[in-house]
């Protein structure tokens, strides 16, 4: 009883945030309790920073360990692989004014703008190397991508036929866009639409 109140107290607390710090106990590693508060911070598009505290009772066990423990916080949080990971000791205060210049890195990454000039250069780039799987007899094209909003990223792919994407396929958009634009620590967004008359221009 008391982790679902926590968890719903957690999820209030998200929809007037901009920015959540998953704070993890490092002693302990990730709990089921962290992964739905993590899970509602990502559907709900906020910036996430994994803040793995009471690390000064680790750091003695060798840099072996800290590999170790990245990569099984990385495994259980998968979904979260955008997002930055701080090894903290709010006891010590450790590192702890890292943890606010990231807030300011992520904030400033969520809002960042692509032009559309700029998007669409670099979209025609990556669908022409790896252009989108075809379900029906119409072959899918990419005509044009936009980004229509920020906090979180958001993108519309425009195409010449009423489709969607393969969740592969999206991911590897996501994949493509975060490894050119960054936006570090935010989700991002991607929609699909078929390009109507008006739009054209």
């Amino acid at each position: 009883q008391v982790e679902t109140v926590s968890v719903m107290l957690a999820s209030r607390a998200i929809e007037s945030a901009d920015i959540v710090v998953l704070v993890v106990d490092a002693s302990v590693g990730v709990t089921d309790q962290d992964a739905a508060i993590a899970g509602e911070a990502d559907k709900a598009g906020r910036g996430i920073i994994i803040a793995a505290n009471k690390w000064d009772l680790m750091k003695d066990r060798g840099s072996e360990f800290v590999k170790e423990f990245d990569e099984e916080l990385r495994r259980q949080l998968k979904f979260l692989d955008y997002a930055p990971v701080l090894h903290i000791s709010a006891a010590t205060g450790e590192r702890t004014p890292k943890l606010l210049e990231m807030i300011d890195r992520v904030a400033a990454s969520r809002s960042k703008r692509v032009t559309t000039g700029e998007l669409n250069a670099f979209v025609k780039k990556v669908t022409d190397a790896h252009p989108p799987a075809s379900p029906g007899r119409s072959h899918v094209r990419v005509l044009y991508a936009a980004q229509t909003s920020v906090e979180p990223p958001t993108f519309v792919f425009f195409t010449n036929v009423a489709t969607t994407f393969h969740f592969s396929y999206e991911r590897f958009l996501v994949n493509q866009i975060r490894e050119e634009y960054g936006f570090l620590g935010s989700p991002i967004r991607l929609h699909v639409r078929k390009r109507r008359r008006e739009d054209r221009g």
